[in-house]
């Protein structure tokens, strides 16, 4: 459906969309940010269509419509990494609006909608955040929380030292795999006692284009990110903004009865069945 529609953007046609469906790198990060994208710019570009409860091209409204909700959830999560305008309650919003979203259609389609896995994965992150941001409020919520904290970046950075050590030579033995992590963490207290020994990474640097990496720091972001903000207030604007597109859609109401599903102590965000 994605290649059928989504040629229809400018920018792309059918060989851009295929590289972007089927990348070589399943793993490639930039490629999956400039599909997400794209389906964020196809769903904006088709509101009249969408809107338009007359047409006559029925099957062609509902894959529209159905494309505006996976933008919808796209958006939700991605700009809440890579929007640094930003403000802390906004991201808790947009993650908020993702979490109920997500829980709806998962609860509605199961693992036709995403596998359990993913579904766990991006819900346990959310979380994460909420949970980092209140300690960071109880310590002192007048200091500044950077979502990209809560994040592997500190794991990537130690994998890749330990890997640079080895001479990106996978095959080792258990205890030559102990010493490699030992001289990397010695690496990182040198680094961190002194910070200009530290070239940093290219690949964790803005640069003077977005789309160059899939990293972001502090210094970049722009939008304001003091902890104090009103976490209970923000997560309930995102579950409002998230009812406000489910009930629009087709998804049975039973699905984001959020009151009476969470009634069920038996069923929360990670938990929805």
């Amino acid at each position: 459906m994605l290649l059928r529609y989504l040629i229809w953007l400018p920018a792309h046609d059918e060989a851009s969309i295929t590289k972007l469906l089927h990348p070589d790198d399943p793993q490639d990060v930039l490629r999956a940010i400039e599909l997400m994208q794209a389906i964020m710019t196809f769903s904006k570009s088709q509101h009249t269509n969408i809107d338009n409860s007359f047409s006559t091209n029925i099957n062609i409204r509902a894959d529209l419509m159905s494309i505006k909700l996976l933008s919808d959830i796209i958006e939700s999560i991605l700009l809440s990494f890579i929007d640094i305008n930003l403000s802390l309650t906004e991201q808790v919003q947009y993650l908020s609006h993702y979490a109920h979203l997500s829980f709806a259609i998962f609860h509605s389609h199961h693992h036709t909608f995403m596998p359990y896995q993913l579904y766990y994965d991006t819900h346990t992150m959310v979380k994460n955040i909420i949970f980092c941001i209140w300690k960071q409020q109880v310590l002192d919520s007048r200091e500044k929380f950077f979502v990209g904290d809560s994040g592997d970046d500190c794991l990537e950075l130690h994998f890749g030292r330990t890997w640079v050590i080895g001479g990106h030579n996978s095959g080792c033995s258990y205890s030559l795999v102990l010493n490699r992590l030992g001289a990397a963490k010695d690496t990182d207290g040198v680094f961190k006692q002194h910070p200009e020994l530290d070239l940093g990474h290219h690949h964790l640097k803005l640069g003077t284009q977005h789309d160059n990496v899939d990293h972001f720091n502090h210094d970049m972001w722009k939008g304001d990110i003091v902890s104090g903000c009103d976490l209970p207030s923000a997560w309930q604007t995102g579950r409002g903004a998230a009812l406000s597109i489910l009930t629009a859609s087709q998804i049975n109401p039973i699905n984001y009865s959020f009151t009476t599903l969470f009634s069920d102590p038996a069923i929360d965000m990670l938990c929805p069945f």
